[in-house]
């Protein structure tokens, strides 16, 4: 069967292989067997692959953060799930395979009437944007601002904070962007620029601004330092812009702001996981949520999708032979 593996640490144009692997056996005690349907390929994934995340596989391995699938066989004992379920992959777990052995006890599985493709990008953006929005507890009514807010992550956040009764500040840089995310249920969208604290002033008076989330980095933390308010917490998840983390440390110093850098898979976050997961499906179900849509490929033309995401976006691998 057809898997990508990654070879060693370095550059994934010549890291990462196409494969042919053998089957997995049948599975074992307290075991499920799946079908990967799809998986995405994201930057996150070429994080690992150039050996800068903080998951390091021994080598050769599959990797891929995330994925969906279908229960082909459960081993004994196995009763919560059932061949034919649909079901996220679960942390641990590498996707990029057309079939994988998992612990069938760490299976969330998914609402049918949720896409494939929906299912493959549950696990990491809107966990993500779970674990952000509480990580700090605010009163309903609080406002939260962001940068990044048309990505997976961000319109995740503005899903989660609304569920709970919070109000979000949205940054991008398209206008194009304003009635989408509005129509997402955004409180506030500004086209990035540097008068987004004016402006935020302008529109909600002099209430506070106690969380920020920060997905860019580099000079695009400035501009959420403006807005956000005595006392503040401000969450590093991203660093789109490719640049540090550098914060102005006399803003926050005047403004008593506290900093925090963020990754999903600490262990203080790990029992939060199912529960995000399968909340964030109960989101898209109810159309309260929708997930940006990616271009798909199948895996065994996965050099033109790397190629795809380097010059635009995550896409999805399509790892089930059936549909190739």
């Amino acid at each position: 069967m057809l898997a990508i593996h990654l070879a060693q640490f370095g550059e994934p144009e010549q890291s990462l292989k196409v494969v042919d692997v053998p089957e997995p056996p049948a599975p074992a005690a307290g075991q499920a067997l799946i079908q990967v349907e799809y998986a995405p390929l994201d930057h996150h994934d070429l994080l690992l692959a150039k050996g800068v995340y903080p998951v390091r596989p021994e080598l050769p391995s599959v990797i891929g953060n995330e994925g969906a699938g279908t229960v082909l066989a459960v081993g004994p004992g196995v009763t919560r799930i059932r061949p034919g379920d649909t079901v996220q992959l679960p942390f641990g777990t590498f996707a990029w395979s057309e079939q994988v052995l998992t612990e069938a006890a760490k299976l969330t599985a998914v609402d049918r009437s949720i896409s494939l493709e929906q299912a493959a990008m549950l696990t990491i953006n809107p966990t993500t944007a779970g674990l952000l929005v509480e990580s700090r507890d605010l009163p309903a009514g609080s406002w939260v601002v962001q940068n990044a807010a048309n990505s997976g992550v961000g319109r995740s956040v503005i899903a989660f904070a609304k569920e709970r009764g919070l109000r979000t500040i949205n940054i991008v840089r398209r206008e194009e962007l304003v009635t989408e995310l509005e129509e997402l249920g955004a409180d506030i969208v500004l086209i990035d620029s540097p008068d987004v604290a004016v402006r935020v002033r302008t529109a909600i008076g002099d209430d506070p601004v106690l969380l920020g989330l920060d997905g860019v980095s580099g000079k695009a933390t400035s501009l959420l330092l403006d807005v956000l308010t005595d006392g503040a917490l401000l969450v590093v998840y991203g660093y789109m812009s490719g640049e540090p983390f550098t914060p102005d440390q006399n803003v926050l110093r005047a403004k008593n702001i506290t900093t925090a850098e963020f990754w999903m898979y600490e262990d203080k976050y790990l029992p939060r996981h199912p529960a995000l997961s399968a909340e964030a499906a109960q989101l898209i179900a109810g159309g309260r949520l929708k997930l940006p849509s990616a271009p798909v490929y199948q895996a065994k033309d996965f050099a033109e999708a790397l190629a795809y995401l380097q010059r635009n976006g995550k896409v999805l691998l399509d790892f089930n032979p059936h549909r190739a």
